[in-house]
């Protein structure tokens, strides 16, 4: 019977000055290997865990959310006094909903949902607060609570004013496209799968710390735009910087045009300079330096959003401006990969 000799794990796995250069290869091989697995469970477990992290967090900052009673906005002109200035805007209050959240953070703003838009538990995926910086940067990883996050916060725009005494015509918020977490402005991403997703969630509800009633917003425009000049030979798209209309009518019809321009449905509803906008932003992930806008218009009490709601068609692929990264890289067309890619 042959005799084997007792087998060493420590010589098995850990090189030694008698081995072969191939056989200490072969272990350095081996336990990198393992290093490397090792580490990728790590990382793993972590990103399970913060995803559970971001996700309750969310969960939590709903019983903060506002429940108020729709009441379209009116349109109104800029009342002129005896000297043909405009008169000073109302002043208005810090309503009772949002001074628990302005204990919280006092550079919480408003509150952000798309009521339509739920999950298997019946709770809609953005149902938020949204706070604004100093600059656009300071919430980009921190959570109303101002602790590190990796989904970060919805923030306005910095150059926004949302003041008790001004607020601006177009008020753009930005958010982390999350993957496969879900949480920032991921969601929005589905108003890329067609018309129909859109017909059955024309409405965004965004109302700030001085709404005592609901503010109601239908979608005019959805689109991928190039955030940088070099994505798109030199042309931008800067609406970003697009935030009083009132008295700048041809400012409104360039933005206007353009958000029609790019936008991959058409719908009836009529915009004016008179009337407030809200703009949501997040990355794009299918080519480098694209981001995907979807516009809304606050509702007034002639809207229909019924009406509106029907008027929502899909345009063609050739009748939609596309940067020049997207066409080399896509073509000149719509894709939709998922939410989560």
């Amino acid at each position: 019977m042959a005799q084997y000799s007792e087998f060493s794990l420590k010589e098995y796995l850990l090189p030694a000055k008698s081995d072969s250069r191939s056989e200490k290869l072969r272990k350095i091989v081996f336990l990198c290997s393992v290093a490397v697995f090792i580490l990728s469970l790590v990382q793993l477990a972590m990103f399970l865990r913060s995803q559970g992290v971001e996700k309750g967090y969310q969960q939590e900052l709903l019983s903060y959310a506002p429940h108020l009673e729709d009441k379209p906005a009116q349109v109104t002109q800029p009342v002129q006094t005896q000297q043909g200035e405009p008169a000073p805007a109302a002043v208005r209050e810090i309503q009772p909903w949002a001074q628990k959240l302005l204990d919280k953070n006092k550079d919480v703003v408003g509150w952000i949902s798309i009521p339509t838009h739920k999950d298997s538990k019946g709770n809609a995926y953005i149902d938020t607060a949204v706070v604004k910086g100093k600059t656009n940067d300071e919430y980009l990883y921190l959570n109303i609570d101002k602790k590190y996050s990796m989904s970060g916060s919805l923030f306005a725009d910095s150059r926004c004013e949302l003041t008790k005494d001004k607020q601006s015509d177009n008020i753009t918020v930005y958010g982390h496209h999350m993957g496969y977490i879900g949480t920032g402005l991921t969601h929005i991403h589905e108003y890329k799968s067609g018309v129909d997703f859109l017909k059955k969630n024309p409405v965004i509800n965004f109302n700030t710390i001085y709404d005592g009633t609901n503010q109601r917003y239908a979608i005019i425009g959805c689109f991928v735009t190039n955030a940088f000049e070099s994505a798109d030979n030199g042309k931008l798209f800067k609406y970003w910087e697009a935030r009083d209309f009132k008295g700048d009518k041809k400012g409104f019809n360039e933005w206007y045009e353009n958000v029609r321009k790019y936008s991959w449905y058409s719908s009836s509803v009529k915009c004016t300079e008179n009337d407030d906008y809200l703009t949501l932003s997040t990355c794009s992930d299918e080519c480098w330096g694209i981001r995907w806008v979807v516009v809304a218009k606050k509702l007034t009490a002639s809207d229909d959003i019924g009406k509106i709601t029907e008027s929502y068609a899909a345009k063609s692929d050739k009748d939609i401006y596309f940067p020049a990264v997207w066409v080399n890289k896509i073509g000149n067309k719509k894709v939709y990969y998922g939410w989560d890619y």
